[in-house]
C-alpha cells in the first residue's frame, strides 16, 4: 500500500473524529503509523478534540466587564493549562509550513486557528476564517520576553487593526500577554510603552490584558511584596490561558507571536 504523507489538516480532523469509511481510515492510519511527524499531529489533535469536550460540558461563562473579574469558571485550570500546552504544540508546526492562500491580499495571510462548528480546531489565514455577523475578533498572544517579538506582536496588531479600518470592516483586537510576554505590558521593562500609548490611542477597539496568575508568579519567584506595574493601557485578566480559550469558545480567532 502507498504511503500519503500530505494529508490535509481536514483529513486529520475527519479522522480523529472518526468520521471516515474502513477504506479511508486505513489508508491515513498506514500513513500516520509511517510518519512521526503525521503521528504527532493526529496526537495533538486528538488531544485537543478531548480537551475541548471536557471544557464544553460546563455553562459558557457569564458576559464579562472590561475590568475582568471572572475565574477560571468553565474551563479549569488544568484542562486550560493542557488545552493551551497542546495548542502551542499544533501551532507550531503550522507556524513553519505555508500559510494557507488568501484571496484578500498579505495584509491577512497570518495564520490563525480557530474552532469549527464541531468543536474541532481548524488552521488556515485570517482571512480565510469564518467570521460572525458581528466582525472579526481576534485573540493575538506573546509571551515571550524577546523585544523582537513583542515588536512582532504589535506590529500585527496595527497592521490587522489598519486593515479592517480601511476596509470599513469591524474588528476587535485583545492582545493578550503572559509568561515573559508580561515585560511588553509592565512600566518598568516595556521597550515599547510609547508605542502602547499610541496604539490605544488611535484604535479604541484594541485591548491590552495582562495575566494576573503570571504576576502573581513572578512576584513569589521575586520575592517581592508588590506586584509590577503595568502601562496605563494595560487591563488585567485572571489568567491569559482561560481569557484564550474562552475566546475561542465565543468565536474568536487565536494568532500566537
Amino acid at each position: 500500500m502507498s504511503v500519503d504523507r500530505n494529508l490535509s489538516d481536514e483529513q486529520l480532523n475527519a479522522y480523529v473524529d472518526g468520521q471516515l469509511d474502513a477504506d479511508e481510515k486505513s489508508r491515513i492510519l498506514n500513513a500516520i503509523n509511517s510518519d512521526e511527524a503525521l503521528g504527532r499531529r493526529a496526537c495533538e489533535l486528538r488531544r485537543l478534540r478531548e480537551l475541548v469536550q471536557l471544557a464544553y460540558e460546563a455553562p459558557p461563562a457569564p458576559p464579562r466587564a472590561r475590568q475582568r473579574t471572572r475565574s477560571m469558571g468553565p474551563w479549569g485550570q488544568a484542562a486550560a493549562a493542557g488545552l493551551l500546552l497542546a495548542l502551542g504544540s499544533v501551532l507550531g508546526w503550522v507556524s513553519h509550513g505555508q500559510s494557507a492562500t488568501s484571496q484578500t491580499g498579505p495584509d491577512l495571510d497570518i495564520q490563525a486557528m480557530y474552532l469549527d462548528e464541531e468543536k474541532a480546531f481548524q488552521t488556515t489565514s485570517i482571512a480565510n476564517a469564518p467570521i460572525d455577523k458581528n466582525g472579526r475578533k481576534i485573540v493575538l498572544h506573546i509571551s515571550s520576553s524577546d523585544p523582537q517579538k513583542m515588536e512582532a506582536a504589535l506590529d500585527t496588531a496595527e497592521r490587522l487593526l489598519n486593515t479592517y479600518r480601511s476596509r470599513n470592516q469591524h474588528v476587535e483586537l485583545e492582545l493578550v500577554a503572559n509568561a515573559g510576554g508580561l515585560d511588553l505590558l509592565r512600566a518598568d521593562t516595556s521597550p515599547f510603552a510609547d508605542r502602547v500609548h499610541e496604539l490605544q490611542r488611535r484604535y479604541e477597539n484594541l485591548t491590552f490584558l495582562a495575566c494576573q496568575t503570571a504576576m502573581n508568579r513572578l512576584l513569589a519567584k521575586q520575592g517581592k511584596a508588590e506586584l509590577p506595574p503595568l502601562l496605563p493601557e494595560a487591563l488585567v485578566t485572571p489568567n491569559a490561558l482561560e481569557e484564550i480559550l474562552t475566546r475561542l469558545q465565543e468565536g474568536w480567532v487565536y494568532v500566537s507571536i
